[in-house]
């Protein structure tokens, strides 16, 4: 079986189903092409090594890679971010008219546009495809602030139900996003809940790395990801800093449209105990990671990140660190079922000071809420697990 793989992010940008994922459906006896564009998350700056043309073609291992021209942007304007999906979605979309014709489009969501591609190309060849849902539009777009409801709201909207509609097969992160579907008339029997892995998952550390993180501390807690409306980090530095007494840091690494502010924050609240480390590579992560005590996860207190399950619960899970985790619903009781940390309610400040309290009263307990966490992780959350239901679903359009 032929598969196109269409995403907007792909290595070497941190993505989850990105080139890893890809070699391994290749063992599986798939032929895989990409198409992607430059790389640029989530700085918005081009990758050393890299400049924007209309066309570059990398093969790794077999995998053929077909970069195509997009409007780089990382802004806040609703226009840039309109002008860069865009202008992927149309040089996508004549890529993909040009190459050989797969046998099934596995269409890679963070963004409607790579489904949408999907859709209209299945139209007009025939050819099934999977939509493989990351975030749900345009309810993520109203949860982070970037659009309110309207006309343009409403517009986003029948775009995704056309997506759905069209779709072969959805894949979606957690159960909360099938139930979603399900309430919004997208047929159960179309819809398969596959946990997102650890990219990294097989990258070991060496114990003897230089000290990365900031000393002087007690203990050590890491953010480490997107700097965004979604995370809503204010709070939790807030929180961070009335816990300074008790010789606890947070330390914030990643970038995003909300870096400034967050540190303007931290200063004006007289922060000593915050540290922003910035953007850190994909490569480099894991060691920043594996120095620290605890990992914190923090989403807005919106309902739908009660149904969502964030990608660097995975990571944290792989690292066999404990975990404050602060989202709610679903990815608050993952947490809780695997006892791997302690859960705190999204965006209320008391709430994660008494997890940070309670983290610290069981400290001796931290090194088995990491080996409970790896435990969850593998059983239920490992690359080879997911691989094995995408090749169960794509081998079941061929029936």
């Amino acid at each position: 079986m032929r598969i196109l793989f269409i995403s907007q992010l792909f290595d070497p940008e941190y993505s989850i189903k990105g080139l890893g994922f890809l070699q391994e459906m290749q063992k599986q006896g798939f032929e895989v092409d990409v198409i992607t564009t430059f790389p640029n998350y989530p700085t918005g700056k081009i990758f050393p090594g890299y400049k924007v043309k209309p066309w570059q073609i990398e093969m790794h291992d077999g995998v053929r890679v077909i970069r195509v021209f997009s409007y780089i942007s990382h802004s806040r304007s609703k226009l840039s971010r309109a002008l860069n999906y865009a202008s992927f979605m149309v040089s996508a979309f004549l890529a993909a008219a040009i190459i050989r014709k797969p046998d099934v489009i596995y269409a890679y969501h963070p963004q409607l546009t790579t489904g949408l591609i999907a859709s209209v190309f299945k139209k007009v060849s025939i050819t099934p495809f999977i939509t493989d849902v990351q975030d749900l539009w345009p309810d993520a777009l109203a949860a982070t602030g970037t659009q309110s409801k309207g006309l343009v709201y409403s517009a986003i909207n029948k775009i995704c139900n056309f997506v759905y509609k069209t779709s072969t097969r959805i894949v979606v992160l957690s159960d909360g996003y099938k139930n979603a579907l399900i309430d919004r008339g997208v047929p159960a029997d179309k819809i398969v809940v596959v946990y997102n892995w650890h990219a990294d998952e097989s990258v070991t550390i060496d114990g003897r790395e230089e000290r990365l993180l900031p000393q002087g501390f007690d203990h050590t807690f890491v953010y480490a990801g997107n700097l965004g409306a979604a995370q809503s980090l204010k709070n939790v530095i807030s929180a961070f800093s009335n816990s300074a007494e008790r010789s606890v840091c947070l330390v914030v690494i990643g970038s995003g449209v909300e870096e400034d502010e967050l540190i303007s924050h931290a200063r004006t609240i007289g922060a000593k105990n915050i540290f922003f480390l910035g953007y850190v590579s994909s490569q480099k992560i894991k060691k920043y990671l594996s120095q620290a005590d605890v990992l914190v996860v923090h989403l807005r207190d919106e309902s739908l990140f009660k149904i969502t399950i964030p990608s660097k619960i995975q990571a944290y899970l792989s690292s066999q660190k404990p975990i404050l985790m602060a989202v709610g619903g679903e990815a608050n009781q993952i947490i809780c079922d695997a006892g791997a940390g302690v859960s705190a309610e999204p965006d209320n400040i008391l709430s994660i000071e008494s997890a940070i309290i309670e983290l610290l009263s069981r400290r001796n307990e931290w090194e088995e809420m990491g080996r409970n966490g790896r435990r969850f992780y593998e059983t239920e959350m490992s690359r080879s697990r997911g691989v094995s239901k995408i090749v169960s679903v794509l081998k079941g359009l061929q029936n």
